[in-house]
């Protein structure tokens, strides 16, 4: 990755009408390219007329066509272009008769099929200048702004990234998006609206803060890997892997290509068409149209239109396609999940009798090869994996089936298809630090006024100490058990509070909820990855080794029993990056005044961590957590109502959406 060339960071020119671009999104590497010119065209006849075409009226267009002096540059030089081309016609149509035109494409009825017309290249990139694409951005994206004659709209753009400091970089760029929306989505949710979904992705385009919303990328989407899954289908349209709210086909319009045909960038596909057909590798995708909203047998024939339309162009100039299926899901808060899958070429189209009888659009779509392993197929190995695992199988890879030996509450199996490495088995497992408690007698006061009552609701939170120790903004915690936003520490409710152990406040001392597993990489030494779906903001696991006290300049105070001080087997809680800070941040969106209050961090500093972990011969699983500077995983420190606070625990909380076999990473702080 490393040798290939870097490309110049280009800024491509915005939609005068959409929101104005993030600086982040000006980072994002784009290469400009426009759609591939028609090899055929000069062969093709002009467009059927109702009135002759003649020397004459072609001479008559090109006087309509004479630029004027209060014309934008670039559309003068596009009605020159367009002149020239009429002069050329006029000059045909001097020593050839006209020939009659064939009837616009796609294809004709009754299963004829264009499969064999070949595809055509890509579209072919074009350079551009940094400075004049900067400068475009600038002046042309005032919202509510007409649009000047011949000013450029979005433009089609092909992106690419090589070096991987830019793929961190849009990565990070895409995770940041995704998180402004988990928030401001949240907020909408916990305030009572409906679709809050959706809600949250109207603000976020008023607002500027989706991604490549004055471009239409063809192909990848930067930052976007295969495999990356989504709750919502707003979230699509965040990260601009899709660009419509309910159609199942994502299209460029046909003003912005230089054809002036539509070509489609992205389909959702859910199966939900008698007619649809899908292996993985090899996709039949019936178009729209042509059913009632909630139906699935077709009423009336689909037509070459819309969608439909630009597919068919996608596969005439050969333009590849963003594939994301849309899967049932009972674990996801939408009922639903979006897989991405990758790209995929139109092979063929039909155009026929369907199931219903009524003649219907088929699009056949090929995976492009070379691409990361099928993202829907991972989660139906790893669905046959647990399986297996359930049913005290040991699978062929597998060193044991629970590391934990029953300390966890759920298994913590061992994979390695390595090598014969099993050195977490020579480690003694403990599910939790064994703190110092406070001096006895200490009379702790009873936090919650009602012995019965969760402290997590909104009728008991402000009678609970705990809850309101979090400086407010409403409980630490959703319904769920998803952590509402990160804090500088939450205060959970403690063994001496009077609520009960199902307190919506108490989240992390109920354990593990996900299934995860240790296994053996090749790039990353040992590593953990999911083995179930889970949702951003979930609790995950704590970090888990002997406590090492130690003063404020780091100096060690006392060990924990055996405990060793040699390099790499100490944790430093103080060490960790405040990753905390980005989860439930929604400072980037102007929110109603009705919104929820946010809460007051002033206070909550409290002392430094003053002891460290020593995971050299104690440890859980958590210290084979890989690093990453983009990480899915952040630190958040909790303290319970009878905890010393100057020993917070280490709770890892999910920041992303981690799809199974999915691995885990942290932000340790040492550097990429």
């Amino acid at each position: 990755m490393a040798s290939a060339p870097r490309r110049p960071l280009l800024v491509p020119k915005p939609d005068p009408d959409a929101p104005a671009p993030t600086a982040e999104l000006c980072a994002a590497l784009l290469r400009r390219v426009s759609a591939k010119p028609d090899p055929d065209a000069d062969a093709l006849p002009a467009p059927t007329q109702t009135t002759p075409l003649t020397p004459d009226l072609c001479a008559a267009l090109r006087r309509q066509l004479d630029p004027s002096p209060d014309d934008h540059a670039d559309f003068a030089h596009s009605l020159r272009l367009a002149q020239r081309r009429l002069d050329a016609i006029s000059a045909s149509l001097s020593s050839t008769p006209p020939q009659p035109s064939p009837p616009p494409p796609p294809p004709a009825p009754r299963s004829a099929s264009l499969s064999s017309t070949p595809p055509r290249p890509p579209p072919a990139p074009r350079s551009a200048d940094p400075a004049r694409a900067s400068s475009s951005t600038a002046t042309a994206s005032a919202k509510g702004k007409k649009r000047a004659r011949g000013t450029a709209g979005p433009e089609m753009v092909r992106a690419t990234v090589t070096a991987e400091a830019d793929h961190l970089e849009v990565r990070t760029l895409v995770r940041r998006a995704r998180l402004t929306f988990e928030a401001v989505r949240g907020i909408y949710h916990r305030g009572g609206r409906m679709r809050a979904d959706m809600t949250a992705l109207s603000t976020m385009l008023s607002q500027g803060l989706c991604l490549y919303r004055d471009v239409r990328i063809v192909g990848a989407i930067p930052g976007v890997f295969v495999g990356d899954v989504f709750s919502y289908r707003a979230e699509l349209i965040v990260v601009g892997l899709h660009n419509q709210t309910q159609a199942g086909i994502g299209f460029i319009p046909a003003n912005l290509v230089s054809e002036g045909h539509p070509v489609a960038t992205s389909i959702v596909s859910s199966g939900g068409y008698l007619d649809d057909h899908d292996n993985g590798e090899v996709l039949i995708y019936t178009g729209s149209g042509g059913r009632p909203r909630h139906g699935v047998e077709h009423n009336t024939d689909q037509e070459f239109e819309r969608g439909n339309l630009a597919l068919a162009y996608s596969h005439k100039y050969g333009v590849e396609v963003r594939v994301i299926r849309c899967h049932d899901c009972d674990t996801s808060p939408s009922a639903k999940l979006y897989v991405y899958d990758g790209l995929y070429k139109v092979d063929s189209i039909t155009y026929g009798p369907g199931k219903s009888g009524h003649e219907v659009c088929k699009f056949k779509l090929v995976r492009i090869p070379g691409q990361a392993p099928l993202g829907s197929k991972i989660w139906r190995s790893a669905r046959d994996l647990t399986n297996m695992l359930d049913s005290n199988i040991r699978p062929r890879g597998y060193v044991t089936r629970d590391l934990s030996k029953g300390k966890e509450l759920i298994r913590v199996p061992i994979f390695n298809n390595v090598d014969r490495d099993i050195s977490p088995l020579g480690f003694e497992y403990i599910s939790r630090p064994d703190f110092p408690v406070l001096p006895r007698p200490v009379r702790r006061f009873r936090c919650c006024q009602y012995a019965t009552a969760a402290c997590g609701g909104s009728s008991s939170s402000g009678s609970c100490a705990c809850v309101r120790k979090n400086g407010g903004g409403g409980p630490a915690y959703n319904a769920d058990g998803t952590l509402v936003r990160g804090r500088p520490v939450v205060y959970e409710c403690g063994a001496q509070c009077g609520c009960p152990a199902s307190c919506s406040n108490r989240v992390t001392q109920r354990g593990m909820q996900h299934r995860l597993e240790v296994f053996r990489s090749r790039q990353t030494d040992w590593g953990v990855r999911a083995l179930d779906l889970i949702q951003p903001g979930a609790f995950v696991c704590e970090f888990s080794g002997d406590v090492v006290t130690v003063d404020d300049d780091g100096h060690h105070a006392g060990n924990a029993g055996g405990a060793s001080t040699e390099w790499g087997g100490i944790v430093d809680p103080r060490k960790f990056p405040a990753r905390w800070r980005e989860w439930g941040d929604a400072s980037a969106a102007t929110l109603p005044d009705d919104a929820e209050e946010p809460p007051r961090f002033a206070h909550l500093a409290g002392p430094r961590p003053r002891y460290v972990l020593d995971v050299s011969r104690r440890r859980n699983f958590a210290p084979y957590i890989s690093h990453s500077s983009a990480p899915n995983v952040f630190v958040q420190l909790v303290l319970r109502a009878d905890d010393n606070e100057s020993y917070p625990r280490l709770m890892l909380f999910a920041m992303d959406t981690i799809p199974p076999l999915r691995e885990l990473s942290i932000d340790y702080g040492i550097g990429p």
